[in-house]
């Protein structure tokens, strides 16, 4: 599922699809709606056109996937409760707004846990079946999991202490929880905008500090108008490819283990080919004149974030999750 994988975005709007119509249409043939922020580009075109004739020649023409780029209806919010109204089929979407179908997502997120992908991979390989249980129980299908690079401060001004960000105005997101909470321990007040907002935002000079991977900075134009990044990433952005449930469910069983085919074929190389975007948007960004920053006293980031994953217990996640997290990730150090 190239297309749906490549384009995991965390940072999901989607443009708006009138009403909730069935599934099945009258010719017999299952259209399923993604909505996704990413600008139509001829790279996702023919991925969707691959994507597409390898699924029309497993389901004899069937199933298909209409993608609707260019999100024009708001926060990840709104699109989870048009998801659960039926008015789109399937979305990428980030662990925040996940889990509140998957109670404890965030721990994905844990502050300061990942420094490396096996690590990623052996942490999800360990928990997403039971999150993808939990999913279905609460109304979607977990197609894949995924990350979408390694999260770094872009800024339009060197961000290398607690005070810069103090004296600063940087981005909140309202729905990370993690963020609002490093805030309140450092003291520092965050503007609070939509993913869709954030741009025009940095543009206006509203904000002047965004929080994203180096790969979904440019995906989204965010770099336009910063100038320096954080030499030292601070985590690993992560969330999953969901469809609803009741759309999963209308699907034949040969129909369903088609799409699952599919993905599991492609989810590994896609996965592979993200993280190489993300290393090579970093280096072309430095090539571009972004200034690399690093943080003084590192020590002192390093010690508030592990403060911070400790205070999201029972937040968040409860102290069991993230102790077997923790014994994981420790395997691969």
């Amino acid at each position: 599922m190239r297309l749906m994988l490549l384009a995991v975005l965390v940072l999901v709007a989607l443009v708006p699809v009138p009403g909730s119509t069935p599934l099945r249409a009258n010719n017999g043939k299952t259209v399923v709606k993604v909505a996704m922020m990413i600008p139509r580009s001829q790279r996702f075109t023919l991925q969707e056109k691959r994507y597409n004739a390898d699924l029309a020649a497993l389901t004899d023409g069937r199933v298909q996937f209409r993608t609707y780029y260019g999100g024009s209806a708001g926060d990840e919010k709104t699109v989870l409760r048009k998801l659960r109204a039926g008015q789109i089929d399937a979305a990428p979407m980030g662990v925040q707004i996940i889990s509140q179908f998957v109670r404890q997502a965030m721990v994905l997120m844990a502050p300061r846990t990942f420094q490396n992908y096996k690590q990623v991979d052996a942490v999800r390989k360990e928990l997403t079946p039971e999150f993808g249980s939990e999913a279905y129980r609460n109304g979607f299908k977990v197609l894949a999991w995924w990350d979408a690079g390694k999260v770094r401060i872009l800024s339009k001004k060197p961000i290398q202490t607690f005070d810069d960000l103090r004296t600063g105005r940087p981005w909140l997101y309202p729905d990370s929880p993690l963020l609002r909470a490093f805030y309140r321990m450092i003291d520092v007040t965050g503007v609070p905008l939509g993913i869709k907002e954030v741009y025009g935002g940095l543009q206006t000079d509203m904000i002047d500090t965004v929080w994203i991977s180096s790969v979904l900075g440019m995906a989204l134009r965010w770099h336009t108008s910063t100038r320096f990044i954080s030499a030292t990433p601070v985590n690993v952005v992560q969330g999953a490819f969901v469809v609803r449930r009741p759309t999963w469910e209308q699907l034949s069983e040969p129909e369903q283990k088609a799409i699952v085919k599919l993905s599991t074929e492609q989810q590994a190389d896609t996965q592979r080919d993200y993280r190489i975007d993300d290393a090579k948007s970093y280096a072309k960004l430095l090539k571009r004149g972004f200034k690399r920053v690093a943080f003084k006293n590192p020590q002192v980031w390093e010690a508030t974030g592990k403060q911070l994953r400790d205070r999201m217990v029972g937040r968040i996640y409860d102290r069991e999750l993230l102790s077997r997290v923790e014994k994981i990730v420790a395997k691969y150090e």
